[in-house]
């Protein structure tokens, strides 16, 4: 991967992970439950909650290197599955690559959840509502920034294409 590549995939990861985030702390604030991913990432992480001031720094930092992390990850997915043609740069293709997202995510949660000795005591279906809602929001953020800060966002697709055509032209016809 080139580093411009790289660049690519981590800022549109950030951006997504950003306004993902925030979709979170919305989605919480308007059903009046705890859905602060970090928070909840970071004291999972951590085997502790964020009771005194040093305790919530370390979940905090904790919760928010291990969730942009995977954003970036998420990112350089999606950005895989473009350059081989699985989906296209568009806002449809975006919304669906961000469901699909959304239920892994739910489902590694939940498995999270689950094998954890001391898990919180969060509203799991709300959590998990803002989980998938949140990634359909980070499927569009990030692909749609794809789209936005490279020359050409089809240029390996359309490769994939050309290369297909010719051996069509070549093979078949």
């Amino acid at each position: 991967m080139a580093f411009s590549n790289f660049l690519l995939t981590l800022i549109s990861g950030l951006a997504g992970t950003i306004v993902m985030t925030i979709a979170m702390y919305l989605y919480g604030s308007v059903v009046h439950t705890d859905t602060r991913v970090v928070h909840i990432l970071g004291a999972m992480i951590t085997c502790r909650t964020a009771q005194s001031p040093l305790r919530q720094k370390k979940v905090l930092i904790t919760g928010s290197v291990a969730h942009t992390a995977v954003g970036v990850l998420f990112s350089l997915m999606y950005f895989l599955l473009w350059n081989w043609g699985i989906f296209d740069i568009t806002f449809f293709d975006s919304i669906i690559v961000g469901a699909f997202s959304g239920i892994l995510a739910v489902g590694v949660w939940k498995m999270y959840f689950v094998l954890h000795r001391n898990p919180p005591e969060i509203s799991l279906p709300h959590y998990f509502a803002a989980l998938f809602i949140s990634h359909i929001v980070f499927g569009a953020i990030t692909v749609n920034i794809f789209s936005i800060i490279t020359d050409e966002p089809q240029f390996w697709y359309k490769m994939k294409q050309r290369v297909s055509e010719v051996f069509i032209h070549l093979f078949i016809a």
